[in-house]
């Protein structure tokens, strides 16, 4: 089940068909999510897929042509997935979608979403719907994010 994120926040989260697919090996072609090393060979088109823990300064060059960027989260507890995504939204400007698949726990997707990451590939719909769940939990945070850099405080600061 892929479910994607608010691009604003009037819109809900929601569960949405997937026009991608995934592949584990094999050539980069369009429509599929290549591993990184098979898409670098033929990029026209294809999403790419890194694993969380890949330096981004490392990728980040290639990285920006591709439509859709999954990164994969080996463990639950393995967040090096987040800094990858914030990284890849702030420091280097990417604005294509970043989604994250592998073990994904429903009760991050909001940080995630925090991060950068607008989409999530989940195990099925019972996790999808407890995602937006967590995703709608709060509706603004005190601190700043990738989706939102100003902190409320500075908002209501900065308005004439």
């Amino acid at each position: 089940m892929l479910v994607k994120a608010p691009q604003n926040r009037l819109d809900p989260p929601a569960i949405v068909p997937d026009s991608w697919t995934l592949v584990e090996e094999g050539p980069a072609r369009p429509g599929l999510i290549a591993p990184f090393e098979a898409w670098l060979e033929s990029p026209d088109g294809a999403g790419v897929w890194v694993a969380g823990d890949a330096e981004v300064e490392e990728v980040e060059a290639h990285l920006s042509e591709a439509p859709v960027i999954a990164v994969r989260f080996p463990a639950f507890a393995d967040g090096r997935g987040l800094t990858f995504g914030k990284l890849l939204r702030t420091r280097y400007g990417y604005d294509g979608e970043l989604r994250a698949f592998g073990e994904i726990v429903p009760d991050l997707t909001e940080y995630m979403v925090r991060c950068g990451f607008d989409a999530f590939v989940l195990a099925n719909r019972r996790q999808a719907e407890a995602a937006i769940a967590c995703i709608q939990r709060m509706s603004d945070h005190y601190q700043g994010s990738v989706r939102q850099p100003l902190p409320p405080y500075r908002r209501v600061a900065e308005q004439p």
